[in-house]
């Protein structure tokens, strides 16, 4: 796959004369005039931070973990990671991980500077890690399922924890998301960008790992408690974010995600292995 190539509509800055208004529409004239961002691509790239990011939750996050803490994982899914004993670490460690790659992705997104598909996919990494960390601590505290239910299971006063964990893990949704959809403004030079870039990768993770969760074997039970929760419900900022645009200064450059054939082939070919894989269940022998 090929990331390195620059795709950047270089802007001035206005001056301190300039009203925003006219600022803003000059800026629209500019971007209804430039080329539009590939679809295609965007939902390739979308399916393919899904994967990653499932790898990190389920493979990294709980399953090193359990090996770390010599457990025996015995099935390992897009969904889901048995093992043998209860380990509150083990049951943490999909979140934090979630959470820590999330962090450097968004930097290394920024790192990217103009090379705006390998940012675009960055960014987007980095937006699944980090909604999804807070939508674990918000989903779990909320309804008592999840990760973070199980960590603190057998705790004493389980109704504070859960009502304390619900308000963090609220709070950081939307620091979180206000955070994510700033570092979006160069691909979003106006708000009608932001069908493109926002709300179409949603639906594609969503509908990917559906049909992941739907190879479970564990069924669909396993997928309406957790699939459709945690994609549908923990990446539901995503249809809303474009609010913390308003205000936003105008972009000092306009990147957008170019066609690439070669990376939508890859990741398809990727994304089949993963369904007929992970997605399908992994088991280990004794």
């Amino acid at each position: 796959m090929v990331w390195g190539e620059p795709s950047a509509v270089n802007q001035r800055r206005p001056g301190g004369r300039e009203n925003s208004a006219s600022v803003e529409a000059a800026l629209c004239d500019r971007v209804a005039a430039m080329p539009r961002h590939s679809k295609t691509t965007i939902i390739a790239l979308a399916a393919l931070a899904s994967v990653i990011s499932s790898l990190l939750h389920e493979g990294l996050g709980h399953g090193v973990t359990a090996w770390l803490r010599g457990d025996h994982v015995t099935e390992w899914t897009s969904n889901h990671l048995d093992d043998v004993r209860p380990d509150r670490l083990v049951d943490a460690g999909g979140t934090l991980v979630n959470l820590i790659a999330g962090f450097a992705l968004y930097f290394a997104a920024r790192a990217a500077g103009s090379r705006a598909n390998l940012r675009y996919f960055l960014w987007l990494l980095a937006a699944l890690n980090l909604m999804q960390a807070a939508g674990y601590f918000l989903f779990s505290g909320a309804l008592g399922l999840g990760d973070w239910a199980q960590v603190i299971a057998g705790l004493p006063h389980q109704s504070a924890l859960r009502a304390a964990m619900a308000a963090t893990g609220a709070l950081l949704y939307v620091v979180f998301l206000r955070w994510i959809v700033i570092g979006l403004r160069p691909f979003c030079p106006s708000r009608a960008e932001y069908n493109a870039t926002g709300r179409l990768p949603y639906y594609a993770t969503c509908i990917y790992m559906c049909i992941a969760g739907a190879l479970d074997p564990l069924g669909f039970k396993l997928m309406l408690l957790s699939t459709i929760p945690a994609y549908f419900g923990g990446l539901s900022g995503f249809m809303w974010g474009d609010i913390f645009l308003r205000g936003q200064p105008a972009p000092a450059e306009v990147l957008i995600v170019r066609r690439s054939v070669a990376t939508e082939i890859c990741v398809a070919l990727i994304g089949l292995l993963f369904l007929l894989t992970v997605a399908r269940g992994i088991e280990f022998g004794s």
